[in-house]
This record gives C-alpha cells, sequence and structure tokens, in this order.
C-alpha cells in the first residue's frame, strides 16, 4: 500500500503546525512558571516582613540591621529572593501611636529565562508591613 500524495501533504503541514506553534507553547508554559515564581516570592516575602514588624514591635526595637535579619530568618534559604533590602521608618499617627513601618524589597530569583523574561512579570516584589510599638 502506498500512501497517496494528500497524506504526504498532510504530514508535512503537521510538521510546519508543531514549528509555529511549539515556540508560543514554550513561552506560554515558562511565562506561568515565571508568574508562579514571583506570586510565591511574593507571598513569603509578605509573611515575612509582617512577622519582622511584629517581633520587632514586642522587642521594642527599631534597629534596621535586627529586623533585616528577622526578614531573613523567616524566608529561609529557599526563598525566591536574590537580593533582599529591608527599610525601616517609625512615625506618630493622629492619635499619638508610635508605628514601627518595615518595608521589604527583593529582587525575585526565577532561575529560569533570567532577563529573557523579565516582561512577563515583575523581577522585583515589595511588602510593607505597619505595628504599633
Amino acid at each position: 500500500m502506498t500512501p497517496n500524495r494528500s497524506s504526504r501533504r498532510q504530514r508535512g503541514a503537521i510538521s510546519v503546525e508543531l514549528a509555529l506553534g511549539l515556540p508560543l507553547l514554550v513561552m506560554v508554559v515558562m511565562g506561568g512558571v515565571h508568574f508562579g515564581q514571583v506570586l510565591k516570592t511574593r507571598h513569603q516575602l509578605g509573611d515575612a516582613t509582617g512577622y519582622a514588624a511584629r517581633a520587632a514591635s514586642l522587642r521594642a526595637t527599631t534597629n534596621a540591621n535586627q529586623i533585616r535579619a528577622l526578614v531573613q530568618d523567616r524566608l529561609g534559604a529557599s526563598s525566591g529572593c536574590a537580593s533582599l533590602t529591608v527599610t525601616t521608618a517609625t512615625a506618630t499617627d493622629a492619635l499619638g501611636v508610635r508605628r514601627l513601618e518595615v518595608t521589604s524589597r527583593c529582587t525575585v530569583a526565577t532561575g529560569i529565562g533570567g532577563e529573557l523574561l523579565g516582561f512577563l512579570g515583575p523581577a522585583e516584589v515589595t511588602a510593607r508591613a505597619s505595628m504599633p510599638y
């Protein structure tokens, strides 16, 4: 049994469709992974910042180095942060309550794509927390 011309043509069309569609599919999958990493890192950073603000408030400390150490300890070694910046400030609100404000900024290390996938989502995430002390 010999294949006819139309079946040979169909096999060629499938190859062309695969060659055109595969890069798009790979980009969508990699974008989803990148977005998931950014969301995971954002969640971890928000949790660590809130924890550090509360712990510093309970200890009545405003030392930026101690608060940064609290954030890093809470994030752990497996966080998606390539670099971490923590800033602290104190303020008094309208009711006279002193507040400690902690802002953490993290550069996300996605592990795939690097700068190539930077257009798919943020390369940096920020979390803020404020507690009375």
